[in-house]
């Protein structure tokens, strides 16, 4: 994981957690952005560097479906993520797989995990942020804006709508 991400999660889990004191909302607001951009970011890293990987298809499948669950979750409890941030995580993206550093192709996302060995790249570190960043961003608006109340409230509420 990087730094980036693990910043950008605590920080959603304190605006989120405290500011609306949703922690309920927080954990699974984070998880659905973090896990949603993984698949994302998988099934895009697998249509740009191994279209006929038959084994890396089934993979990401498979991570794809497990983390559907928290986006729908997510949804479920009222999150919708900020159309305009999405529009930005969109083009971010777009850049982000169009960007030829020097002569190389784009998409480059400095995994050593996946056997990069040379230096950091600027470029594509800070692309692959931003797209991070803005579906963070998407997410924690989204977030911010439910009117759900939290599941320990749901019961206390449809009591009283009963008695009214």
């Amino acid at each position: 994981m990087r730094w980036t991400t693990l910043v950008t999660g605590i920080l959603l889990l304190i605006v989120i957690g405290l500011v609306r004191r949703r922690p309920d909302l927080a954990v699974v607001s984070v998880v659905a952005w973090a896990g949603g951009f993984e698949a994302v970011y998988g099934v895009l890293d697998t249509v740009y560097w191994h279209p006929a990987d038959t084994v890396k298809w089934v993979a990401e499948a498979w991570q794809a479906a497990a983390l559907a669950g928290w986006v729908a979750l997510a949804y479920a409890m009222g999150v919708r993520p900020s159309p305009a941030w999405v529009a930005v995580t969109v083009i971010a993206f777009a850049v982000w797989l169009s960007t030829i550093p020097g002569l190389t192709n784009g998409f480059i996302s400095n995994a050593p995990q996946a056997g990069q060995t040379g230096p950091l790249l600027v470029v594509p570190e800070i692309e692959n942020v931003v797209a991070k960043t803005s579906w963070a961003i998407a997410y924690a608006v989204g977030a911010c804006r439910t009117q759900s109340p939290p599941f320990w409230r749901r019961r206390h509420v449809a009591a009283l709508i009963e008695t009214v």
